[in-house]
């Protein structure tokens, strides 16, 4: 019997286009769900379950702004800017459209585990604030969903209460509140101030004092001028209205979690194909295959961890991701090779060495976030540039010594 030879670059290409869009979805659809069980330490509070909302951060060719860090670049082609589009700023008062197709992907993660259990791609120029809502429908019952400002809403409020998920989010500077009412809170009178404030969805249902909701709100500033925001005022908006409710500080260090999801969203770009992550593929479908491949992979790293960390006890941020994908990726050979009987013992095997990558407690420590970012000296690039002749003489032969 002959070797099977491996098929090429163009029987793969035209196998993923056979196969379409919906494959990689329908495979992550099915895999990914919050795992976290009642003995996992840092996933639940009073019985509800940790979850966050945000666009995720993916880093791509090079270091991007923060207004670019929550999209994904793809290849520059027709193809792919007329199915995602393109950033467009203005420049001397002219719109100026940016390098690259952008896709943005707005992750629900659970932040005890780090887990995904819901993504949704989308255009890159559009807002992550039309999701929201749909984000509440995944979410787990009596779950608490921590999000940022770019999510807050009325409508989003509305879905809070019809699946009874509890919400903790940031509140920008320009929201309206009439307010109800202020509550003392004892631990810091003086730079930190809670109450209760009426939500309404217009303008004009505020003057009528219509359709309104009860939310909790704080008002919060930093005492150290060591942390980024000293001396700024920070407002967050909750649901938790009942008699267990926190303190206003437990609820300002309630919502510190949701960088979790940041965390997150880096291991998720970087570590498992030890590069920055590319989407290479020149069509739309060919990128919604590869974005959707990664999310399972990490999926599937992340699915051994918590049993490894319950296996000794603790925290499941405690466990080394990069060396749980090293182990993984030593073991799945082996997997593979050894008779079914065996399979047991070696998964065994690998959860605890998965258990045995254990980080350090935390540093207190912070990351001014702020970006250097240096102008390139090249043109942009145009449709003429895309099919350039090739030269017809060796790079040698083309030298010419200048007298």
């Amino acid at each position: 019997m002959s070797a099977r030879h491996p098929p090429c670059k163009a029987a793969l290409s035209q196998a993923r286009t056979r196969w379409g869009a919906c494959g990689m979805p329908q495979l992550f659809v099915r895999t990914a769900a919050p795992i976290a069980v009642d003995r996992t330490h840092g996933a639940f509070y009073k019985g509800m379950r940790w979850m966050a909302i945000d666009g995720v951060a993916f880093a791509v060719r090079k270091r991007s702004s923060p207004k670019d860090s929550r999209v994904v670049r793809l290849t520059d082609t027709p193809a792919n800017a007329a199915a995602f589009g393109r950033p467009v700023t203005r420049r001397y008062g002219e719109p100026v459209e940016g390098g690259y197709p952008l896709i943005h992907v707005t992750f629900l993660s659970e932040t005890g585990t780090h887990v995904v259990a819901e993504a949704f791609v989308k255009r890159g120029k559009k807002s992550e604030f039309p999701v929201a809502g749909s984000w509440l429908r995944k979410a787990p019952p009596n779950s608490l969903v921590l999000w940022d400002r770019g999510l807050y809403g009325y409508s989003s409020w509305v879905q809070a209460q019809r699946r009874k998920v509890h919400v903790v989010g940031r509140v920008a500077d320009q929201g309206v509140f009439a307010v109800v009412r202020t509550l003392g809170d004892g631990s810091f009178p003086s730079r930190l101030r809670a109450g209760l404030a009426t939500l309404y969805p217009t303008g004009s249902d505020r003057r009528r004092e219509t359709q309104g909701l009860i939310v909790g709100v704080i008002e919060y500033t930093f005492d150290d001028p060591s942390r980024p925001g000293h001396g700024q005022r920070h407002r967050l908006a909750t649901t938790l209205l009942d008699a267990n409710t926190p303190s206003a500080t437990e609820l300002v260090v309630l919502y510190h979690p949701r960088w979790e999801i940041e965390i997150g969203n880096d291991e998720l770009k970087t570590h498992p194909l030890d590069r920055l992550v590319h989407l290479r593929s020149r069509t739309p479908c060919g990128g919604l295959q590869e974005l959707y491949g990664i999310l399972p992979a990490y999926h599937a790293v992340r699915y051994f961890m918590p049993g490894a960390a319950l296996s000794v006890d603790i925290d499941p941020r405690r466990r080394s991701f990069l060396h749980a994908v090293r182990v993984l990726r030593e073991t799945v050979p082996l997997m593979r090779a050894a008779p079914a009987d065996r399979l047991s013992t070696l998964c065994a095997a690998m959860i605890r060495h998965i258990a045995q990558g254990q980080l350090p407690p935390r540093d207190n420590r912070i990351n001014p976030r702020v970006v250097k970012k240096k102008m390139s000296n090249f043109p942009k690039k145009r449709p003429e540039h895309y099919h350039v002749p090739h030269p017809q003489t060796s790079f040698q032969q083309a030298v010419r010594i200048l007298k």
